[in-house]
């Protein structure tokens, strides 16, 4: 029998989980957690709060976890549930079978909504940072009547790469001593060491799931969806590290945008200043229930 990515995924009940690094997230103020099963695996969640506005969900970036968000989670969290997610292949979310060459942001976006819909949560709002803002976004395009708001915290909005640049992308890595395929962490400018660090520790626990989902977050081409999203967005970036280019894509291609810049701070800026990205979020969420 010849296996594709589909029959693959018809196998999964009889395939273990592909071990990942043994590396634990930091604990965060979190007061519930939980784990649901989805397509190909289940994604794990953690979540604070519970008032009675509308709930926020966060997605954190390309090889992060959780953890990524428990400093801003407590100031989100006063009147509503905050329910973070570790994405696919990620944190303590657990896949089954060999990862795809290409683990797309469409499929990441229907495991989410899978676990939302198990939750019994209607419409929400959603933001993400890196990978997990382009996932918000195509959420928000795809399926308008699931969200309230969306969220991009330094998130990069580029045009879809093609399959042959993705080979190419590759092999000109591998060619640079790039063993795995990704680009090194201290390209992404982060301003304060500690967050570096952890960095490496979440993209270690991602492990051999980090360049498929790069690989899918280049494919996804998440500026074709930016015209269609309906929901009020609220773009949050600072003032340097490799985020800032994408700010003028945001307020081009998103019909209701609204765009704060935090100075002094770099790539992933709810991270090294979560105080003020939280003030941020806060205002915009306040002004839409």
């Amino acid at each position: 029998m010849t296996i594709t990515r589909r029959t693959t995924l018809g196998l999964l009940a009889a395939t273990p989980a592909i071990a990942k690094a043994a590396t634990t997230a930091p604990q965060g103020p979190w007061n519930r957690q939980g784990d649901i099963a989805v397509g190909g695996g289940s994604l794990h969640w953690q979540s604070l709060g519970e008032g009675g506005a509308t709930p926020l969900i966060l997605l954190h970036k390309l090889g992060g976890w959780i953890a990524d968000w428990r400093h801003v989670a407590p100031a989100l969290a006063a009147n509503r549930r905050v329910i973070a997610f570790d994405l696919p292949g990620h944190g303590a979310s657990v896949m089954h079978g060999p990862p795809p060459s290409i683990m797309t942001v469409p499929e990441v976006a229907a495991m989410v909504l899978a676990a939302l819909d198990d939750m019994g949560l209607g419409p929400v709002h959603i933001a993400g940072n890196s990978m997990g803002g382009i996932t918000a976004a195509v959420i928000a395009a795809c399926w308008p009547e699931r969200v309230k708001t969306l969220g991009l915290v330094s998130v990069s909005l580029i045009d879809r790469i093609s399959r042959a640049d993705i080979a190419q992308q590759d092999v000109d890595r591998k060619a640079q001593g790039l063993a795995d395929g990704v680009l090194p962490v201290g390209i992404f400018a982060t301003m304060v060491p500690e967050v570096t660090e952890e960095q490496v520790a979440s993209r270690a626990a991602a492990g051999p799931w980090l360049r498929p989902c790069e690989r899918g977050v280049g494919w996804v081409g998440v500026t074709d969806y930016l015209p269609r999203v309906k929901a009020p967005t609220l773009m949050v970036n600072a003032d340097r590290g490799q985020y800032v280019r994408h700010i003028a894509t945001g307020k081009r291609l998103i019909p209701n945008v609204t765009s704060v810049e935090i100075p002094e701070a770099g790539s992933f800026v709810h991270q090294e200043r979560p105080t003020e990205v939280a003030a941020a979020m806060n205002a915009f969420l306040g002004q839409h229930g």
